[in-house]
């Protein structure tokens, strides 16, 4: 069974609630107490975590036509099919492109149809890649009486609660790096004549350790002017500042196969998700609480507010796509099926095949990405700071 002092977030306010209990009988508060107050308190911080807010993921890849002969040693067969120049593999129409292509590849003498899919990590692009939990949050207060009803506070507050990457997103990101696999697994391995030498897909998650401190300006406005029991409203300001690194996570996937010709192919595809959102923040305060006078000295404080300010949760991304040129022998493969997919060790010059000028370069030849916003946050978010301190008057 608990007992009032047992170790929770709010485990401060049991322990001061006991305290409340034994003391002895309180004194009033006299005018030579005092007008200066000093007061440490600890409690629980209870976060919100919306989710609303405004997508914007990557549009299509640049168009361009290949053509290739397939399928040797057969009689030769000209495809002409089209492509998009990709950034990734894991997200955005890279996912699509490389789906759709393996759902119309045509099924030949040396080639079969196959089932891997990539599942794509559009849904954590959508949203925010953190969320906070409630956890506990220490804290110091000095105010100064103005009047008999009007106090001035200056506090810091320090919630212990880390930003962590949701259950959510780590399920979507351990989905689609697994689908990577199996995916190129299925691709590399349809036709017997390729050589699968390496296939890799890792996924590194930080999970950071960014905390939040408040630092408030408030009125405190007294509901009675005397009495051993002042029970109070606060309206007020804050700044929130998020300390120390922010999670974030890195895929990376990496494919090596020879084409029946020989011809080696070599590419990496590095994707990195980061929560990005403000650092600092302007909060408006709104609360109240009760002040217990165990003497015209010293008191306790049982406090509640609440930090509304803007919604700041923000996702970016970063996407390298790498092909390794200038192997040998020189060759490329292009997929039997339009749309296509093409991996080439060649450069983007343009080759002719059977009268018809095709380019030669891979697919996965995008741009790279850097700090493309994907997710940004909408509407009001609120920190409720609970805590149960002691105070000092002088």
């Amino acid at each position: 069974m608990r007992t009032p002092c047992t170790r929770t977030p709010f485990w401060m306010v049991h322990c001061l609630v006991a305290v409340v209990t034994v003391a002895s009988p309180a004194a009033a508060q006299t005018a030579d107490s005092g007008k200066w107050e000093i007061e440490f308190h600890g409690g629980g911080m209870l976060p919100t975590n919306l989710t609303t807010g405004t997508v914007s993921l990557p549009g299509p890849g640049q168009a361009f036509t290949t053509a290739a002969i397939y399928p040797p040693p057969a009689p030769p067969v000209l495809v002409v099919a089209s492509s998009r120049r990709e950034s990734s593999w894991y997200f955005g129409d890279g996912a699509i492109l490389f789906n759709q292509a393996a759902a119309a590849l045509a099924p030949g003498a040396m080639t079969a149809s196959f089932p891997g899919r990539i599942t794509t990590l559009d849904p954590v692009l959508g949203r925010s890649l953190g969320e906070r939990r409630r956890e506990g949050s220490i804290g110091a207060r000095v105010s100064r009486a103005l009047t008999p009803r009007l106090s001035a506070e200056l506090s810091v507050d320090y919630s212990l609660g880390m930003l962590q990457i949701t259950q959510a997103n780590s399920d979507s990101i351990e989905a689609t790096r697994a689908s990577f696999i199996a995916a190129f697994y299925g691709l590399i391995t349809s036709n017997p004549g390729r050589v699968l030498k390496s296939l890799t897909s890792t996924a590194t998650l930080e999970s950071g350790n960014a905390r939040q401190l408040f630092t408030s300006g408030a009125l405190a406005i007294n509901l009675r002017t005397s009495g051993d029991v002042i029970p109070y409203a606060t309206v007020g300001a804050s700044l929130i500042s998020t300390t120390g690194n922010m999670p974030s996570v890195t895929l990376k996937g990496n494919y090596q196969f020879l084409n029946p010709s020989g011809s080696p192919i070599n590419e990496t595809d590095t994707v990195t998700v980061r929560d990005a959102r403000d650092n600092r923040m302007v909060a408006g305060i709104l609360g109240g609480g009760v002040k217990y006078h165990v003497s015209p000295r010293w008191g306790i404080r049982l406090d509640a507010r609440v930090s509304l300010s803007k919604n700041a949760a923000s996702t970016v991304l970063d996407a390298t796509p790498n092909v390794a040129l200038g192997l040998l022998p020189a060759g490329r493969l292009v997929l039997n099926a339009d749309p296509t997919v093409v991996f080439s060790n060649n450069s983007t010059d343009p080759v002719t095949a059977i009268g018809v000028t095709a380019v030669a370069a891979s697919t996965l030849t995008g741009p790279a990405l850097t700090g493309l916003r994907t997710f940004s946050g909408s509407g009001v978010s609120s920190h409720t700071n609970i805590t149960a301190g002691i105070f000092w008057r002088f």
